[in-house]
């Protein structure tokens, strides 16, 4: 028998739902997902940690779990709400139903709840502190304390996704270029990408001290991850305009393109809602064409601030809302975008482009030097 749960915002909406699994009081920030499928890859990004998943598609779990796309190694999402869940999956890929699969991972799921109206709150209010608890189950009491919770932006979420120790991956690529990948909550797929295009993939945890782990290790190009949390609060990210100054070809993709931005002086701001979801329309400026994107972020670099700076060129534009997709400096080696080119989930549309972009900016300098 399914357990009775409460939802709640920060700004005082609350609904009653049906937890199929998990139990107890979980805390986060509250965002909608459109995404039709890519539901397992979604779970388990990193970039999703610290926040609630409302999927916006109706129905989850038909396809059930295959256990062959997860981008990390757990469920990174707090808790996860759904309009209505599928108990029988139909995919012969299928190892487990959806509903056990978060029940193993010991994460609170919940449906039967009009997740429509929850999205229209997110929308209208902006991504907020949210909760969902089995054990509290008084609305007002439990909103006070989701206004009590803590902030995302109180703390560096990576720090708790990311690799312990330095990694290293050898690709097949038919060349010497080594990537020092900068781990802020790295999905796998990234990686895979990666060594398409380079012969190794050095995967390198952020810490304060990484300027002296840099200076033991011979690379060719820098790498800066996707990952969860707050860009603005992050600090000590000089190393990235140092190795930019001395030619090092850098580029990052959503935590790491805001993180280029914050490292340059251009202004980040946090979204009304954020984007998520695989079916972002973005606009490349060198050829004018549209390509459907994969998103996953609550924060975009300031278009203002952008445009006033005569360093950057402006390479992708998002057209729902015409925020800064894309940026690639005028002299130093550097681009880098917002969206995730190596979808998973979401479509491929944008993958050759972008790390054909890297690849020869890297492929260039390295010859240069």
């Amino acid at each position: 028998m399914q357990k009775k749960s409460l939802l709640a915002l920060e700004n005082g909406y609350y609904d009653f739902a049906d937890c199929f699994a998990g139990n107890g009081t979980v805390f986060g920030e509250v965002v909608f997902n459109t995404a039709m499928t890519g539901y397992e890859e979604i779970l388990t990004d990193p970039s999703y940690k610290g926040q609630i998943i409302n999927f916006t598609y109706p129905l989850i779990g038909n396809y059930g779990i295959t256990v062959e796309n997860p981008q990390s190694d757990k469920i990174m999402a707090e808790a996860v709400i759904i309009r209505e869940l599928s108990n029988i999956p139909s995919n012969f890929n299928s190892k487990m139903d959806f509903a056990t699969y978060l029940e193993n991972s010991g994460i609170i799921g919940i449906h039967n709840l009009d997740n429509r109206s929850l999205t229209k709150q997110i929308r209208n209010s902006g991504a907020v502190k949210g909760g969902i608890t089995t054990e509290h189950l008084d609305p007002e009491k439990f909103i006070e304390m989701v206004r009590n919770s803590p902030s995302i932006s109180d703390v560096n979420v990576f720090e708790s996704v990311i690799e312990k120790e330095i990694r290293e991956y050898s690709g097949n690529a038919d060349n010497n270029l080594v990537i020092a990948a900068i781990d802020f909550g790295i999905k796998r797929t990234i990686i895979i990408d990666l060594l398409r295009y380079f012969s190794k993939v050095i995967l390198i945890p952020f810490s304060d001290d990484l300027d002296n782990k840099l200076k033991n290790i011979d690379f060719d190009g820098i790498f800066l991850s996707n990952g969860p949390g707050d860009p603005r609060i992050v600090k000590n990210i000089d190393f990235i305009n140092k190795f930019a100054q001395n030619n090092i070809p850098v580029t990052g993709i959503c935590f790491g393109h805001q993180l280029i931005g914050k490292a340059f002086e251009l202004e980040i701001d946090k979204l009304p809602f954020g984007h998520h979801g695989g079916n972002h329309p973005v606009k490349y400026i060198d050829n004018g064409n549209v390509y459907i994107s994969s998103q996953n972020h609550n924060y975009a670099i300031n278009m203002d601030s952008l445009k006033s700076n005569n360093d950057w060129d402006l390479t992708w534009l998002h057209l729902y809302d015409n925020t800064v997709s894309g940026i690639k400096h005028k002299t130093l080696p550097i681009c880098s975008v917002q969206f995730h080119p190596e979808a998973s989930p979401g479509p491929n549309d944008v993958n050759n482009i972008v790390f054909n972009d890297f690849y020869n900016l890297v492929k260039n300098n390295a010859t240069k030097n």
